[in-house]
């Protein structure tokens, strides 16, 4: 039943509408020892029928992992702001490097397994380049995009 609800590709990624949380520091529940990790968590309502939420989880780098906590994370989420929820999991460049920051489609099986297919960038041969291009044309400034002092607060935030 968990499948139905999320895309089964990353074709089918929703139009953003209203952001409604912005939460630099969010604790989410972790499956490592710390019991919880931080991240940015963004949250909007989908611009679709029927009207879900999209979740954007960007690793800080603190703590516990987005990567492995991504089933606690997707069913905290889904408590939260309802079942019909899509959930991305950013993953910013490191430092100063170019090309090593991603965006994927965190996809939630039956049995609560993750799996994650890439929303960008992908290559130009991928079947779903063209499609993906346009929803991060329209979208993905929104979720990628920091405020200026983000960096600076997440390193305060983890010294």
């Amino acid at each position: 039943m968990m499948e139905a609800l999320t895309p089964a590709s990353a074709d089918g990624l929703p139009p953003l509408g209203e952001l409604v949380a912005d939460v630099p520091f969010w604790r989410y529940p972790s499956g490592a020892a710390a019991g919880e990790g931080v991240a940015h968590l963004r949250v909007w309502t989908t611009a679709a029928v029927p009207q879900g939420h999209l979740a954007a989880v960007t690793e800080t780098g603190a703590a516990a992992s987005v990567t492995e906590s991504a089933g606690r994370i997707w069913a905290e989420l889904a408590r939260r702001y309802g079942p019909s929820l899509v959930l991305l999991e950013h993953q910013p460049a490191p430092g100063d490097r170019e090309g090593a920051e991603t965006l994927d489609v965190v996809r939630i099986a039956a049995d609560g397994s993750a799996r994650w297919t890439r929303v960008w960038p992908t290559p130009e041969d991928n079947p779903r380049h063209a499609g993906l291009e346009l929803w991060m044309a329209a979208h993905g400034h929104q979720i990628v995009s920091k405020p200026a002092s983000w960096s600076d607060r997440c390193e305060d935030q983890e010294g």
